[in-house]
């Protein structure tokens, strides 16, 4: 029996998706060429081409790819964490989901956040995901704990710096010392909470 068209189609795409990301994650944005990713998907340049027009197109579907899922696990964090009962257990568990979130999409994050810069679609599509994850947390932040405005933001700004810190940088680079990442995400939760505490 033949696979349907698009069956068939779906999955081309999904491959050359997944080789896209898998390049950015070892060689970042210029790891990315047709070729590379054709070879690692296993189908040809023209397919390539006709799904997505070419190399840029190809970028911008991984890149959505990756931020809607950042988006989406961070949406399933919240619901978690909202149900916690008891703040500081519900500030660990959202702590440790960014960080592990932005570590788990560190290729993407560096190509896309750092590399992408200058190139007005992939920036654009940068400040949507980041503008939907601020309104996430911070809307959060006001409500779970009363936090104010200012507050709430000051805290998306530490949350956003340290997770992309993680992204960018191996921990070794950021200090001779080390930390397990769990109580690197507890000290950020405790953070976080001084920080919104700050309101009441």
């Amino acid at each position: 029996m033949r696979t349907p068209v698009q069956t068939r189609s779906t999955s081309s795409s999904d491959r050359m998706l997944d080789a896209t990301l898998e390049l950015l994650a070892v060689g970042g944005l210029q790891a990315v060429t047709v070729a590379a990713v054709a070879r690692r998907a296993e189908t040809s340049n023209g397919s390539l081409y006709h799904r997505f027009g070419g190399r840029a197109g190809l970028l911008r579907a991984a890149q959505d790819r990756a931020l809607t899922a950042i988006e989406q696990e961070t949406a399933a964090s919240f619901a978690r964490a909202d149900a916690e009962p008891d703040d500081a257990r519900a500030l660990r568990h959202l702590a440790r989901s960014a960080l592990e979130i932005f570590a788990r999409h560190r290729g993407a994050m560096r190509a896309f956040l750092v590399e992408g810069q200058g190139d007005a679609a992939l920036e654009a599509r940068n400040e949507r995901s980041s503008h939907l994850l601020a309104t996430t947390v911070t809307r959060w932040l006001r409500d779970r704990f009363d936090a104010s405005r200012p507050d709430a933001e000051a805290a998306w700004r530490l949350l956003f710096a340290l997770g992309a810190s993680q992204a960018l940088f191996d921990d070794a680079r950021v200090s001779p010392g080390s930390i397990s990442g769990a109580d690197f995400a507890d000290a950020v939760a405790r953070a976080v909470g001084a920080v919104v505490a700050g309101s009441r």
